[in-house]
């Protein structure tokens, strides 16, 4: 009967992570085209990737003109970020090259990384189908996911899903297609390899890898130093400084001298970085798993990069919780979260003087390998997926020499020591005593609540966290949502986008930029002049949204417009709805 009941929660479950996805994807898919239509979609980056992968697909790789804000660099991606996943990208738009063709390929891969979250969700938590869907809802409505997949498209949102995906090859040993999502993931973007490399490091530590760990530890950091000393510096030659290093400038004037800084005055970390808002970003990303990965803590470490490019600047955007810096950040929260519940079930099954159900019980083979490893009741599973060590060769051979012996007990001595210390400074008599009395006092409320009612209190809690932190981030996610079907201002500046000549360079207002962005030369308002092929140009065409300005830019922006067509260079030839075309006089 309990093997007919977990039969069909396992089905339920399945049917319910398929409809939730399904439903993802076709409301999201919705809402970003919707988005786009109805004009809100931006220049940065919407506008910006579709040119670069527009330009790649016609023998320009990686082109791009759209220059205003923070960017004013070479016509090229490749100056300011390294995404070679662009390449193919491009392949995107045999199918139909359109803005639109990434906004919903983005909507897919997100809502397919549903799938690695239920697995391992269902790997160690296998009496719990239900739970492990619960998870999947916990992944698709995270806010952090919604605004990575609502605003615009950015190629590393595509991580999120590779990352996951790499999760979950490495916990079924599946090392190939854990390399491939690696690299997948590494092409993403310049600063998503630090988190491949870390996620080496837990493998060597957790999983017992050292050979494949190391090649991602190295392999990740070296890609990263590639990108950020190398590439991106050789495309912007003269670069100073990183180009976002505005973001940072209380650290430093360089990362260099941000460095030495901190060395010299570490109290700037907690008098500027140490508010509230912060604290209130870092809850919520973990705050719809419950907190649950606050028990397993490890697994956050792949994050530290990106939690520290996010923290450690003045742009309340990368501390919002809700815009694409986070998406090398998700897929480790979700998993901290699923071994956080696995430690807590564990930790209340011992209360209860019961044995935790092995891991994955639908996969017999698997857990016997665990059991003759004498480890399958472990309060997380990892050894499931643990092996003996092996050592490269040429390491090997070193290790069996004379030195590599005196080095290896230098070594073991070395770290018997620093365990010895680290056992004394965080497991010191006085915390035995207080977890020993909490545990006895816990001992009788576990006795009368058994694992079953416990998972429907864990799902009430879950549900309600995620409820809660869609809430507390809705101000900043309502703000990106288009809050009207098109209609006949949208027809009038169609029209509009119409008279502008498919092969004629424009300067286009941020929210007009991303329907005109298939063309070899393309500006962001106010600027209206570039630079390719070493030739400077002025646009053909001019068009602005007025309604779409800040209040604030509203005055100046019409008085550049006024002063453009006051000089004779450019005349207005539409307007309508708030939109002015100007075209460029040919005598100029």
């Amino acid at each position: 009967m309990k093997l007919f009941n977990l039969r069909v929660q396992t089905w339920l479950a399945w049917g319910l992570v398929v409809l939730a996805t399904v439903i993802y994807f076709l409301e999201m898919s919705h809402q970003a085209v919707l988005r786009y239509d109805t004009f809100k979609a931006t220049a940065f980056d919407l506008g910006n990737y579709d040119q670069a992968i527009w330009n790649t697909l016609h023998g320009r790789p990686f082109q791009f003109t759209n220059q205003a804000i923070d960017w004013y660099g070479p016509p090229t991606r490749l100056g300011v970020h390294f995404e070679p996943i662009l390449l193919l990208l491009a392949l995107l738009y045999l199918i139909r090259s359109d803005p639109r063709t990434l906004l919903v390929f983005q909507t897919l891969v997100l809502a397919l990384g549903a799938f690695p979250v239920f697995l391992l969700a269902r790997y160690y938590l296998p009496r719990w189908p239900l739970l492990a869907a619960l998870f999947v809802v916990a992944y698709l409505l995270a806010p952090a996911l919604l605004g990575l997949n609502i605003f615009d498209f950015h190629a590393v949102s595509l991580a999120t899903p590779l990352l996951l995906y790499a999760l979950l090859a490495l916990t079924y040993r599946r090392y190939v297609l854990l390399v491939l999502c690696c690299f997948l993931a590494a092409s993403c973007k310049e600063d998503v390899p630090l988190a491949v490399g870390l996620l080496g490091l837990l493998m060597i530590w957790r999983y017992r890898l050292p050979r494949l760990g190391l090649a991602l530890f190295i392999g990740g950091f070296l890609w990263s130093a590639l990108a950020f000393g190398v590439i991106i510096p050789h495309f912007f030659p003269g670069q100073q400084a990183n180009n976002f290093w505005y973001r940072y400038e209380t650290l430093g004037s360089s990362p260099g001298a941000a460095i030495v800084n901190l060395l010299l005055h570490p109290w700037l970390l907690f008098t500027t970085f140490l508010t509230v808002e912060r604290f209130y970003y870092l809850a919520s990303l973990i705050r719809n798993t419950g907190f649950l990965a606050l028990l397993a803590p490890e697994w956050l470490i792949p994050t530290l990069p990106s939690l520290a490019v996010n923290v450690l600047n003045t742009d309340p955007a990368l501390y919002s919780g809700v815009y694409h810096y986070n998406a090398s950040i998700i897929p480790f929260a979700v998993m901290a979260g699923i071994i956080g519940l696995r430690r807590f079930l564990a930790l209340w099954a011992r209360w209860r003087g019961e044995p935790l159900p092995p891991l994955e019980l639908m996969v017999p083979e698997r857990r016997q390998e665990a059991v003759r490893d004498g480890q399958s009741g472990t309060s997380e599973g990892e050894s499931a997926a643990a092996g003996k060590h092996v050592w490269p060769a040429w390491l090997a051979r070193f290790l069996s020499t004379e030195r590599g012996q005196v080095l290896q007990a230098w070594g073991r001595n070395w770290y018997l020591r620093l365990r010895k210390l680290a056992l004394r400074l965080l497991q010191p008599a006085w915390w035995s005593r207080h977890w020993q009395r909490f545990c006895a006092r816990m001992i009788p409320l576990a006795r009368q609540i058994n694992l079953t009612r416990l998972q429907w209190y864990a799902m009430l809690w879950i549900l309600l966290l995620i409820g809660v932190n869609y809430v507390a981030e809705a101000p900043v996610l309502n703000s990106f949502w288009a809050d009207h079907e098109p209609g006949p201002r949208e027809q009038h500046i169609e029209q509009l986008l119409a008279m502008i000549p498919p092969d004629a360079s424009v300067s286009a207002g941020d929210n007009l930029n991303p329907h005109l962005s298939e063309r070899q030369r393309l500006a962001v308002f106010p600027s209206f002049t570039g630079t390719i092929d070493g030739k400077q140009y002025t646009v053909d065409y001019i068009i602005v949204d007025l309604n779409a300005v800040f209040p604030e830019d509203r005055a100046s922006t019409i008085e550049i417009l006024n002063r453009l067509t006051a000089s004779g260079q450019f005349r207005l030839i539409a307007r309508a709805e708030g939109v002015v075309l100007l075209k460029r006089n040919s005598s100029q």
